[in-house]
């Protein structure tokens, strides 16, 4: 179905536009979903460039830097390979989604690019298993989202946050009804929440997650009997 030349076409010669006005584009009843997570947590390997093998190489025969050199072309060649393969993927999601649901329903995303009313904000972890749109079937235009690490909500008292600010837009504009704060099992960030130690170390998740001490203490309180894992779940609930 061809779109209405009437219709800005956000997609048009386009992959990822970097600038868009708004395309899809009060009660306050607090709730809480948790969505249970089996995936066992990956460990991503850090690279190190092997500061060995160059100087090896700058002692040793020509032969042997040839080869060196040889393998490491291979090696980015192959990296390479994998990136466009990725991104070659994503393009093909994007153009499939542009055919089959955007163009599909010219109406829709007509309305959608004029005002948004969703009856949904939902603050929800960043971990990448637990998509809300996914586990809950959100459509464009129904849910104002905002997603971080542990789906945390930052007390008025600790300033101004982005999960502040999206509350203040979602309420007092939007006017959404519903507010639902989603939490799942295997959270990362909880588990740096209750593993953390007071030894004057700092790091970006250290502080975020501080926002969440009150709930550390009344977890470690109630649930002292239980091992490290029963505790995270205990927090989580």
């Amino acid at each position: 179905m061809a779109i209405p030349s009437s219709i800005s076409d956000p997609f048009a010669s386009k992959f990822l536009p970097s600038s868009i006005s708004d395309p899809f584009a009060s009660s306050y009843q607090p709730s809480r979903i948790s969505v249970p997570v089996k995936i066992e947590q990956t460990q991503l390997t850090t690279l190190r460039r092997s500061h060995c093998s160059t100087l090896k190489a700058s002692m040793g025969s020509p032969g042997f830097t040839q080869q060196l050199n040889n393998n490491k072309l291979e090696t980015l060649a192959d990296v390479k390979d994998d990136r466009d393969d990725i991104f070659n993927d994503l393009k093909d999601r994007f153009l499939s989604f542009k055919k089959n649901v955007y163009m599909a329903n010219p109406e829709q995303f007509e309305n959608l690019a004029k005002v948004q009313v969703p009856k949904f904000m939902v603050i929800a972890c960043a971990d990448s298993r637990v998509c809300p749109s996914s586990i809950l079937g959100f459509q464009p235009g129904e849910a104002f989202t905002i997603r971080n690490i542990a789906n945390l909500v930052p007390t008025f008292e600790s300033g101004p946050s982005e999960v502040n600010a999206a509350l203040e837009f979602s309420v007092n504009t939007l006017q959404v009804e519903n507010i639902l704060v989603i939490g799942h099992s295997c959270c990362g960030g909880i588990r740096a929440l209750m593993g953390m130690e007071d030894d004057g170390n700092t790091s970006f998740i250290k502080s975020w997650v501080t926002n969440a001490k009150n709930a550390r203490v009344k977890t470690k309180a109630a649930a002292s009997n239980l091992d490290f894992d029963g505790q995270c779940s205990h927090c989580i609930n």
